[in-house]
């Protein structure tokens, strides 16, 4: 009866290897637990801060091509993301260029590429703007 009480104790006694993993398994798990804790503990709600950067990026097919980054710095996801770039020669508006975005998460980049018809002439600006964007 001894042996066999001596038997299952060697039996069920771990070798270092699984008392290694066991350790770093827990130590792994206590530090995700305590990131989530801090993260949520920190986390302070802001809407959506979008960010709008542009610049002229032609290709032999599209020559009036620009180039739209939208960045989203705030606190939440921003959702159907309207941008607008608007073409001005004299003060006045000549073209109007829209790109959609259906999804800008937090802290994250969205790119999209808008054309105009016709090629800015000289003095001529563009601009952009954020024109509209929901909560999901």
């Amino acid at each position: 009866m001894e042996n066999l009480k001596e038997k299952e104790e060697v039996k069920d006694k771990k070798n270092l290897l699984e008392w290694a993993v066991f350790w770093l398994g827990l130590a792994l798990l206590l530090s995700i637990f305590t990131y989530l804790g801090y993260q949520v503990y920190n986390h302070k709600p802001s809407p959506p801060e979008i960010l709008v950067e542009y610049w002229p990026e032609p290709s032999e097919a599209q020559p009036n091509r620009y180039r739209v980054v939208v960045r989203n710095t705030g606190g939440e996801t921003a959702e159907s993301v309207l941008v607008e770039l608007v073409l001005e020669q004299g003060g006045e508006e000549v073209e109007k260029a829209e790109l959609q975005l259906n999804f800008v998460p937090q802290g994250s980049k969205r790119e999209g590429w808008v054309n105009f018809s016709q090629k800015p002439a000289a003095g001529a600006t563009v601009s952009a703007r954020v024109a509209s964007y929901q909560k999901p």
